[in-house]
């Protein structure tokens, strides 16, 4: 047999063994190799705060120190981020203060020191947030219903940082409604400076029980940002704010205020379970010099990947209520969600 017919019955008899070795050869796996000799495989997802994070098949998501790294070999680009401007070396992205570049490998003999590396495969523009729920109905000798939501976003950039709010309760007992109310904020902070920053707000409640139609406030003010790691996040600011109230029972006031805010988050354990306390404070100066404090503290737990159960003690405090109305409410909210990572 010769001709075309011999080419391809040497064609079917060695395509099934070359296609049983192709499938036999691993695909090439990015290789971290350790200062004290280890080698993992895997793929990297990033590295940020001096944590590298690779997925692996074994293992899943391991969690590296990257002092500990002396070399790193990618089977794809790495987006790196150094400081300064791009020195020519690599392909370059625009990143604010620092230049973006892609490289494979990264080492004692790579074109960059590992020290010098703040970031890899970190994108220039980032979300993270939590959306939960809860609630509950009973029916019988009682009936009682609840349900509460809340939302928050933030929104990275090199220089800037955007956070979203909004929440939302709603109780009642029988047929008399004992809470409902709902709040929305919105609030940018640019950074001078790694740690210090100015932030702008605005911020819109409203509590029915509270004889609350509309209570808004916008301002600004000077922050600093202690920690802001995969694992603590603390930061502290303070300012000035123009609060406008609407009641249903009392004249419509008008008034500047002295504002601070508190914001902590620490990873107990971490990936699995995490601790929060969030509080925002005013003090109005026309309006009877009120003390108003929301303060929201709790427990994260995650059950499966992005999904948590929420246990969290909300305060709302006013010395200066309504007519009629008191200074304090209580809340403790039992609740699953959703994290966005």
């Amino acid at each position: 047999m010769h001709g075309p017919d011999c080419y391809r019955s040497l064609l079917r008899q060695w395509t099934p063994l070359l296609m049983s070795l192709l499938l036999a050869v691993p695909a090439w796996a990015d290789e971290v190799h350790l200062l004290n000799g280890d080698r993992l495989t895997g793929t990297i997802v990033k590295m940020e705060e001096h944590v590298l994070t690779l997925q692996t098949d074994y293992g899943g998501e391991i969690k590296v120190d990257w002092t500990k790294v002396e070399r790193v070999i990618s089977a794809a680009p790495l987006k790196i981020l150094v400081p300064g401007e791009s020195r020519g070396v690599f392909r370059s992205f625009f990143y604010g203060r620092h230049a973006l570049h892609e490289v494979r490998d990264l080492g004692p003999t790579g074109p960059v020191p590992l020290t010098d590396i703040l970031a890899i495969n970190l994108e220039p523009i980032r979300l993270t947030g939590t959306v939960t729920a809860g609630g509950n109905h009973t029916q019988g000798n009682s009936n009682a219903k609840a349900f509460n939501s809340a939302a928050r976003f933030t929104l990275y950039a090199e220089r800037q940082r955007l956070l979203i709010e909004a929440k939302y309760n709603y109780g009642q007992a029988g047929a008399q409604v004992t809470a409902r109310n709902s709040l929305a904020s919105l609030k940018h902070d640019y950074f001078v400076s790694k740690q210090i920053f100015i932030e702008s707000f605005g911020m819109l409640e409203k509590d029915t029980l509270q004889n609350l139609q509309l209570r808004s406030s916008i301002g600004s003010g000077l922050g600093y940002q202690f920690y802001e790691t995969a694992r603590t996040m603390l930061s502290l600011s303070v300012g000035l704010a123009h609060v406008s109230e609407h009641f249903t029972n009392s004249p419509n006031t008008q008034t500047p205020s002295g504002r601070w805010s508190l914001r902590w988050e620490h990873a107990l354990w971490p990936d699995r379970v995490k601790v929060f306390h969030r509080q925002e404070g005013f003090y109005d100066i026309n309006a009877g010099n009120a003390f108003r404090l929301n303060a929201d503290q709790g427990i994260r737990i995650t059950v499966y990947k992005n999904l948590f159960f929420n246990v969290e003690y909300d305060l709302r405090l006013n010395t200066q209520p309504a007519p009629g109305r008191k200074t304090t409410d209580e809340a403790v909210i039992f609740g699953v969600g959703y994290e966005l990572k």
